[in-house]
């Protein structure tokens, strides 16, 4: 019960694992910054759940003048009463001129979610990478050519330096994709360490099209980041290695919960819930079609979900063209397993809502429900048969596109019962299916229509949500049948 890679420690990645990167010179290494790198500890809710380092530097290679950034980010947490970590490592190698291209990257996964390396050279032609997972076969992956340059890696200073705002692009290896990036010079602030006021730049930094901007505060005299928040749930603060690597022991689940004032059923359908929500600004309501908005006193919003069949049925396969039909790294609905097992779930039924449930019941049946056995990839998924509602949902979605019903993964809260028996809404991912309507299916609790205690907060990965953990207040106003 939480969003894509939150079981994967990998809610906080959407957004940890796009903490300020590294730099770069010419004019980017005239930015000041610490020359050893910074390692900074990771905070959620207050309590100590990872850390990161990063530099940037310049060196020789192959006989060239290189630029290289690094930055290298370990979370750990309990789910489940089981212990899990995530790190994710990243080397980017520029040219060592002003716009100096991606000329090599590489990459680093451990832990949850499964160990691979991802690695290779960058020229006009493309990206030319290698994936490695223990047991496997090196995989080739030929992506397009990196738009991102050396002023990329390190934004935040760039813009905190020029006093400006700054736009650009990181790859992600999660994803495989490059990320647009805005860092955005808010001004200059006083700042009390030691006894004594000290001047600093302010700097919010928004990637992956986000909403939600991290907000960070740089030492112009030194370059080092003083502090760095998202929303008020998730802290960076610079530390020594050794502190930074003193974690707490961290309850995601617990900790995360957002207790509901009044009792909510479960599986009820149909049925329509109306919530009373405090702390949740307007750039974060999706509009899916069954959910509306109403604007209370005081900043609150009354939000109604409904959950209901569809009103229209259409046949599959979609013809139209459709983002949610296209298979992605992660997604991967064009791989022979997923298309076999699909074609042999659905056989011949043509009606997309029908073959959907097929599919997500299948999922409900087959894959073991485990937290903190996570898997990044649909085929990863399928061949372990465990997972928590990330993998449950990804997998469900491979199998609609694989037979050409679009689909799309979802993440918000879900009245549920946590490890600790306690009652709450927790964070979640499900799916939506076009079935000529929008509709949400739940592989996780075998709902054919997620019912109504499901509040969507988004789509896709859960960047912006982890910025409204600790600051959501629910209460249930009213249900109707």
């Amino acid at each position: 019960m939480s969003p894509r890679r939150l079981s994967s420690l990998a809610i906080l990645p959407a957004l940890i694992f796009s903490l300020p990167a590294a730099a770069s010179r010419l004019p980017v290494m005239a930015v000041k910054r610490p020359a050893a790198g910074q390692w900074m500890g990771l905070y959620l809710l207050g309590h100590k759940a990872g850390y990161t380092f990063d530099r940037v530097w310049e060196e020789r290679r192959g006989g060239k003048n290189v630029v290289v950034a690094v930055d290298d980010i370990t979370l750990r947490a309990t789910l489940g009463g089981r212990d899990v970590s995530r790190r994710v490592r990243e080397e980017r190698v520029f040219e060592a001129r002003a716009h100096g291209r991606l000329i090599a990257f590489s990459a680093l996964h451990e832990g949850d979610g499964g160990d691979e390396t991802i690695e290779g050279p960058c020229d006009a032609r493309g990206m030319h990478l290698v994936r490695r997972r223990p047991g496997g076969s090196p995989e080739r992956l030929e992506l397009p050519p990196a738009r991102e340059t050396v002023e990329d890696a390190d934004l935040p200073r760039l813009a905190a330096a020029r006093k400006t705002t700054l736009s650009g692009l990181l790859f992600d290896s999660m994803t495989l994709k490059e990320l647009p990036q805005e860092a955005t010079w808010l001004g200059t602030d006083e700042w009390t360490a030691g006894g004594s006021l000290r001047r600093v730049e302010r700097v919010a930094l928004t990637q992956s099209g986000g909403t939600v901007a991290s907000k960070l505060s740089i030492d112009p005299a030194s370059g080092r980041l003083l502090r760095l928040t998202f929303g008020g749930s998730l802290t960076a603060v610079p530390e020594s290695e050794r502190v930074a690597k003193t974690l707490d022991s961290v309850d995601l689940f617990a900790l995360t919960r957002v207790p509901v004032d009044g009792t909510l059923p479960f599986g009820v359908v149909p049925e329509t819930v109306r919530y009373r929500v405090e702390g949740l600004p307007p750039a974060l309501r999706p509009a899916p079609e069954r959910q509306r908005y109403r604007d209370l006193p005081g900043g609150a919003v009354e939000i109604t979900v409904r959950a209901a069949e569809p009103d229209r049925r259409a046949e599959r396969p979609e013809r139209a063209p459709m983002e949610d039909l296209a298979a992605t790294p992660d997604i991967e609905s064009d791989a022979p397993a997923i298309r076999a097992l699909a074609r042999k779930i659905a056989g011949k039924e043509k009606d997309a809502f029908t073959a959907a449930n097929l599919l997500s019941s299948w999922v409900f049946a087959n894959v073991r429900s485990a937290y903190g056995v996570s898997s990044d990839r649909a085929t990863d998924v399928l061949r372990r048969k465990e997972g928590d509602c990330t993998e449950h949902s990804l997998l469900t979605v491979a199998l609609c596109r694989a037979i050409g019903i679009p689909a799309r993964l979802v993440h918000g809260l879900v009245y549920a019962q946590g490890s600790d028996e306690v009652w709450g809404l927790y964070w979640h991912e499900w799916v939506e299916v076009w079935v000529s309507e929008w509709i949400a299916i739940d592989p996780t609790f075998g709902q054919p229509v997620a019912d109504a205690t499901h509040i969507e907060l988004g789509e896709g990965e859960a960047t912006d949500a982890v910025g409204l953990m600790g600051q959501l207040k629910i209460s249930v106003l009213g249900r109707d049948p």
